[in-house]
């Protein structure tokens, strides 16, 4: 089954190769899913680093919102990149390349012809040996996906942008599929999506190991991997297996539902699962969901309360598949409940984060925000440092596209003080990152321009998994000012 994960990155590794060295393409889409979205986005930034690569890539993820308002925060990140472009290069040892600064913001009367001002003076801003710009949009959400690619085949289509080439990352749908269409030979188009008859013969094949595992089965044979159709005699060595008194009273000593040190009844939730994975593959969301359900009522049933709350979370997601996601919601918010009865506050956060996304999926992107910085407080309760900053990044990304730049600061200010005291390891695989760079967009909006820059190199201190003093990237001093 790993192979239906990475033959569809392999596909994006070998388009972005062809992309970087045929000059002459405009235009790479790519088409991939919600679960691939990150690895696919690593993947095409990692060919910036490509031996015929000239020209840098800048990654824009801000929300397609309606009526095109999300082109001024895609412009607020574009003038990010290319500010932290300039240091870079000001800064090396060697410099070879000069970036120069971009001019004051532009003003236009609509936020996509505000991008196109500003994507032109970024291009004016490189020169040889830099060829031009690589604009990969990936916007975490579109709600117009008609809208979305006209825009996108308008951009493309100014001549005074002919130095930009465009990646172009969809969600799920072709959304810019007739504008790859229309470039011709300009244009790539490559399908990342996860094939679904690799998943289902996958899920199929473990489905009938799991179910055909005899009586007495042990170890890896209970998960689908191979073995005799019989067990194997007992050894003289082995202690018998415990009674069923014995089990209660180890369950009852480890502080454990006595069901779990049961063979048979956890091997029938193990089908029970992987039975509705393969349901889900076939197409067949209904039958999904119902066994899906059957597991967590057994989990339940069982007294493994973890178990179900784990149970709940899947199940949600496999309402949102069956297109139900006010369901999914409900189902969320009671695993939520259930996780904060029984003090796990890990999965308490996962649920709260699973509401958002179910919101997000409703386009309903003003309690997203609210449910985002909900699981960033409760994950930052817990001490998850990874899971708070992507909370708080998210519902603050989520109000910058809708240009409530007050409470959007506060949300990423509230992202980097956590970054604050987490490990230089967890803040540089964690989305603090990201954070710092859209608070300093914010700032150079708001012609905050030291403040923009301190953030900007926290941000790739960060990423360079290098310590920096917390006192200097003045995040708190940031928000004062742009609130």
């Amino acid at each position: 089954m790993i192979d239906a994960i990475t033959k569809p990155l392999a596909r994006v590794v070998e388009a972005a190769q062809t992309f970087v060295a045929e000059r002459e393409v405009r235009l790479l889409h790519v088409v991939t899913t919600e679960a691939l979205r990150i690895a696919t986005i690593r993947h095409i930034a990692a060919e910036e680093l490509h031996s015929e690569n000239r020209c840098p890539f800048l990654i824009l993820e801000a929300p397609a919102v309606a009526n095109g308002a999300g082109w001024g925060a895609c412009a607020d990140e574009l003038r990010a990149d290319m500010e932290e472009l300039r240091a870079l290069h000001e800064n090396a040892p060697e410099r070879e390349v000069e970036i120069r600064r971009m001019p004051r913001e532009a003003r236009c009367s609509s936020s996509l012809g505000r991008f196109g001002v500003e994507l032109r003076a970024a291009l004016e801003c490189v020169s040889a040996p830099i060829e031009g710009l690589v604009i990969v949009l990936a916007p975490i959400e579109v709600a117009d996906a008609k809208q979305w690619a006209e825009d996108v085949a308008a951009l493309i289509a100014r001549k005074d942008l002919a130095r930009a080439r465009w990646v172009v990352v969809d969600i799920e749908d072709p959304v810019c599929r007739p504008v790859a269409e229309a470039l011709g030979e300009t244009a790539i188009t490559v399908d990342a999506r996860v094939a679904g008859a690799d998943i289902r013969a996958g899920i199929e094949d473990m489905l009938e190991s799991v179910a055909s595992a005899p009586p007495g089965a042990r170890g890896m044979r209970l998960v689908g991997a191979a073995g005799p159709d019989e067990p194997p005699p007992p050894r003289k060595t082995r202690p018998a297996p415990p009674t069923p008194e014995q089990a209660q009273a180890l369950a009852d000593a480890k502080g454990l539902p006595a069901a779990s040190l049961q063979v048979e009844p956890m091997h029938k939730l193990r089908s029970l699962v992987v039975g509705a994975a393969a349901a889900l593959a076939r197409g067949d969301a209904k039958g999904a969901i119902t066994k899906q359900r059957e597991a967590r009522a057994m989990s339940l049933g069982m007294g493994l309360r973890r178990v179900a709350v784990m149970m709940a979370l899947v199940l949600g997601g496999y309402a949102i598949q069956a297109g139900a996601s006010q369901t999914a919601v409900e189902i969320f918010r009671e695993a939520r409940a259930e996780a904060e009865a029984e003090k796990l506050p890990e999965l308490a956060a996962q649920a709260q984060m699973a509401i958002g996304a179910s919101l997000l999926v409703q386009k309903r992107s003003d309690d997203a925000a609210f449910a985002f910085a909900e699981a960033g407080r409760l994950a930052a309760a817990m001490n998850s440092p990874i899971m708070a900053i992507e909370g708080y990044r998210m519902c603050g990304q989520l109000l910058a596209a809708k240009g409530d730049h007050k409470h959007a600061s506060q949300a990423f200010c509230r992202a980097l003080e956590i970054a604050d005291d987490a490990t230089t390891v967890e803040r540089g695989v964690s989305s603090a990152p990201q954070a710092a760079r859209a608070l300093a967009a914010l700032c150079r909006a708001h012609a905050l321009e030291a403040q923009a820059a301190s953030l900007e190199q926290q941000a790739i201190a960060m990423e360079q998994l290098q310590d920096y003093d917390p006192e200097i990237k003045e995040p708190r001093h940031a928000r004062e000012h742009v609130v």
